[in-house]
């Protein structure tokens, strides 16, 4: 075991830093940002407006990142004995970071979060904001004691805070709106919810068969240990094509495609897809690399938004 460091404030921050996992709040903050100003900036409004300013956005920007920090830091803190034996590299907690300074920053993390989502409430005179950001406190909490260790629970939770990512700029701009404008954005930021969470879901999957010898040390009844890798195989399969269907139907309903030629601006993500499909058709998947290249498609897809039409 490595020499402790707990006397080190420098190394319980750097660890700190670590656990919250710096990379994926960035990519939940881009994704935000590219919806907001990308893709929905070439919205046909007939009139409308969108409100969210960008103090606004700023505010509703980190008010998510505070509350994935927070979740992301309980979460090591109930994974200890899984990380040592899953991710002996990553295993910081009691070694780097102590555990009191886990629980303390987890409750000023989500306090924060829960107090700028008032007051976005307070500034859009909407209730949406605080009752949303309540609800991913929740699940974040739920997810983290008890919610992962039960065959899909855990995953859907995940998988269900991704699709909702989209749905916070739809609660930033549905009030005021006419209700052509909140039909608009329901439809839009709902169909892009909905294929968020079936690639997180094969996400959460994959990552379940990579950590199957520390969960199982754990106690946990995760969907690959209860099942087996061949039957998790087969679900990471119907759900990317359940995402293949989802996203040719909505650009063939919406996308005014009228060539071949057309698909082209909204095919950045099919290398991914079909990388992913590659390695789902494989006997025996490399799960990690899915897991890589599943990451990978969802950021071509959120990059896209700088370029692909209203829907």
């Amino acid at each position: 075991m490595a020499t402790s460091k707990l006397s080190s404030k420098r190394g319980n921050l750097r660890g700190l830093i670590s656990l919250a996992r710096p990379r994926n709040l960035a990519i939940g903050a881009l994704t935000l940002l590219l919806i907001r100003y990308g893709w929905m900036a070439r919205w046909p409004l007939d009139g409308d407006a969108l409100l969210t300013g960008p103090l606004l956005m700023m505010e509703a920007t980190l008010v998510m990142v505070l509350l994935m920090a927070a979740g992301n830091i309980i979460n090591a803190y109930f994974d200890v004995h899984e990380d040592r034996i899953n991710r002996p590299e990553r295993a910081i907690v009691d070694r780097t970071v102590k555990r009191r300074v886990l629980i303390l920053s987890h409750q000023v993390l989500n306090l924060l979060g829960l107090a700028l989502a008032a007051h976005l409430s307070w500034s859009i005179g909407a209730l949406g904001p605080i009752l949303l950001a309540g609800l991913v406190s929740w699940i974040l909490w739920r997810y983290s004691a008890s919610w992962k260790a039960k065959p899909l629970l855990g995953n859907a939770s995940i998988a269900l805070l991704l699709g909702l990512v989209p749905l916070w700029l739809a609660v930033m701009e549905a009030p005021g709106a006419s209700a052509q404008m909140q039909w608009n954005l329901i439809q839009n930021l709902g169909a892009y919810g909905l294929m968020a969470m079936a690639i997180g879901m094969v996400r959460e999957l994959a990552k379940d068969a990579m950590d199957m010898a520390g969960d199982a040390a754990a106690g946990k009844v995760t969907f690959p240990l209860r099942y087996g890798t061949e039957n998790t195989r087969w679900l990471c399969i119907a759900l990317w094509v359940l995402v293949a269907l989802m996203y040719a139907g909505g650009v063939l309903r919406w996308g005014h495609i009228s060539e071949p030629a057309s698909w082209a601006i909204w095919a950045t993500p099919f290398p991914g897809w079909v990388v992913c499909m590659v390695l789902l058709f494989k006997a025996t998947p490399h799960w990690k690399a899915l897991s890589r290249s599943t990451l990978a498609t969802l950021i071509l897809g959120i990059v896209q938004c700088l370029w692909v039409p209203m829907i």
